[in-house]
This record gives C-alpha cells, structure tokens and sequence, in this order.
C-alpha cells in the first residue's frame, strides 16, 4: 500500500485557481504556494539523501555479512587444524613415549 507523491515543486508553481467573487487574493495564494513549493523542494531533497543513506549502509550490511561468512569458513578451517594438530601431538606422545621405553631396554639390557 505504497503512497505515490502527487505534487511536484512545478506542479504547485503551475498550479492556476478560478477567480471567484468573494475569492482569495491571488498574491496571498502565490506567495504561500511559494513557501509551499520551497518546502516541498528541501523534503525531496532531504528524502533523496536519506534514500542515499539507506543504500549506502544497506551495502554496508552487505559487505559485513559477507566478511562474517569468510570469518566463519575461516574459524571452521582453523578448528579443523587445530584438531589434526592435537592428534599429531598425541601420535607424537606416544611415539616418544615408546622411543623412551625403546632406549631403556637396549640400555639396560647392554649393562
């Protein structure tokens, strides 16, 4: 249910009223159609810059969910290498364990 603007800074300059006998002044209606078209030209103008504002942080948003996709891929591939880290330093426990185990058997049994 999207409102469309119907004046225009020209549409209210151009803007004729009929002459009536007990009218208003037609100078009077001028200048406030003046002030009116004045007006209306600063809230366009205020409105094409929020309009400007918007799409400006909306590509702001897009460009921070995007690097929070690569952070998370990035976090997912640094968790997987910490957990082949930690199963090397596991194997590499039990090896030297069994090194030790090794050494002390032929040294103590050469004595």
């Amino acid at each position: 249910m999207e409102k469309k603007i119907q004046l225009t800074p020209k549409k209210i300059e151009n803007k004729e009223f009929k002459i009536d006998f007990k009218g208003y002044n037609a100078d009077e209606v001028d200048l406030f159609l003046d002030v009116v078209m004045e007006d209306y030209e600063r809230f366009a103008s205020l409105l094409s810059k929020a309009f400007e504002e918007i799409d400006g942080y909306k590509n702001q948003i897009q460009e921070l969910n995007e690097k929070i996709e690569r952070l998370e891929m990035e976090k997912a591939l640094q968790a997987k290498n910490i957990a082949v880290m930690e199963e090397n330093a596991n194997t590499n426990v039990d090896i030297l364990k069994r090194l030790s185990l090794l050494e002390k058997a032929v040294f103590f049994n050469e004595k």
